[in-house]
């Protein structure tokens, strides 16, 4: 610190430098000290040289010499108590700016203790919902897991009717009718999928400029999966899209919650990653469709229980997407809590903005 310097400290270097022949200088006499304010170095400096100059002169006096020894021994006690008093007055100087700077010193302390104490809040509020969007996702993970093996069941059963049809030319007038209603609600779904999907690409385009590719990656998976009758699966998609803009827009007012946004992002790829695993098995699927269509090996007896069967998995992914829009409101609230309680956030840098998102 500046306020550990003391004019004795300046003087013995200068009388070092001035003895090696060098001109006593701010930038030489803080590099031997190592510290040192500016005016309080400049001062000390400026003292020296004036009792400097006054001994050399007082040693180049002729009367001087001519002095009794008694007298020069006087004269010199006299300058030196004259320095003393001088290097007394620096010192004190010295000591009031020295206290100034530690009273400084323990009000930033103070300050900075009270910023410690609002980012560790703000860390423990961001930690707690982290942890429920943890959870949120998690669940989301369970449902898209069971959703899927019931997709795979209806696509047995799907298989199955297939090869009754052609074993049983007295229930194709009725197997007709069913197929004609099932494609009815299917493309009903499919349209008001197609509908709010579109919606959402209209309110979202401004925002999410830079991801053109993934949503143009989105509707080609929505065609696959209104083919293979994945509806439910890509309407949790589309939220799951909703909810990662409205992180991005979290993310934007505070740089905490910009890892609960690529959390939700990871998870987005991991579903994509489970619905391209989901198109790879429907394809298969139908593959196998077509495969079973020629050996007419089932029953016409077992006709009527597996409608039964198709009728009670229709309620049950009912219910499954009741439970999912569910899970999405309670993250919506979520999110809503989180932007209400996060403190203001710092001005964005100008620089990259993460994975794209806006």
């Amino acid at each position: 610190m500046a306020s550990a310097v003391t004019y004795e400290m300046v003087e013995a270097v200068c009388n070092h430098l001035a003895a090696t022949g060098q001109s006593p200088t701010y930038l030489k006499v803080h590099q031997h000290l190592g510290k040192g304010s500016t005016r309080i170095v400049s001062a000390y400096i400026r003292q020296w040289r004036e009792a400097h100059a006054l001994s050399q002169a007082l040693e180049r006096d002729p009367l001087f010499g001519e002095w009794p020894e008694a007298l020069q021994l006087k004269a010199r006690s006299l300058f030196d108590a004259l320095l003393a008093l001088s290097a007394e007055a620096a010192n004190a100087s010295a000591d009031t700016q020295r206290q100034r700077f530690e009273e400084r010193e323990r009000e930033l302390a103070a300050a900075t203790q009270a910023a410690d104490q609002r980012t560790a809040d703000a860390h423990a509020r961001l930690r707690s919902e982290q942890a429920e969007t943890e959870r949120l996702t998690a669940e989301l993970k369970s449902l898209h897991a069971a959703d899927q093996a019931r997709q795979a069941m209806i696509a047995d059963l799907i298989a199955q009717r297939a090869e009754q049809t052609a074993r049983l030319a007295e229930a194709a007038a009725r197997l007709d009718t069913l197929r004609a209603e099932h494609a009815a609600q299917v493309q009903q779904l499919a349209d008001a999928a197609v509908a709010e999907r579109q919606r959402l690409l209209d309110e979202i385009r401004l925002e999410q400029e830079r991801a053109a590719g993934e949503r143009e990656h989105l509707m080609r998976q929505t065609d696959q999966l209104r083919q293979d009758h994945v509806v439910v699966v890509e309407e949790l998609k589309q939220k799951l899209v909703r909810l990662e803009g409205a992180l991005a827009g979290q993310r934007q007012k505070n740089e905490a919650l910009e890892t609960r946004a690529a959390a939700l992002a990871s998870a987005r790829q991991q579903l994509e990653g489970e619905m391209e695993k989901l198109t790879r098995r429907a394809a298969g699927l139908e593959e196998e469709v077509a495969r079973q269509q020629t050996r007419q090996v089932a029953d016409a007896a077992q006709l009527g229980s597996r409608e039964a069967q198709l009728a009670m998995l229709a309620q049950q992914l009912g219910r499954e997407t009741k439970r999912a829009e569910e899970a999405e409101k309670r993250l919506l609230t979520l999110l809503r809590q989180a932007t209400s309680t996060a403190p203001p956030a710092a001005p964005a840098p100008t620089g990259p903005q993460g994975d794209g998102e806006s």
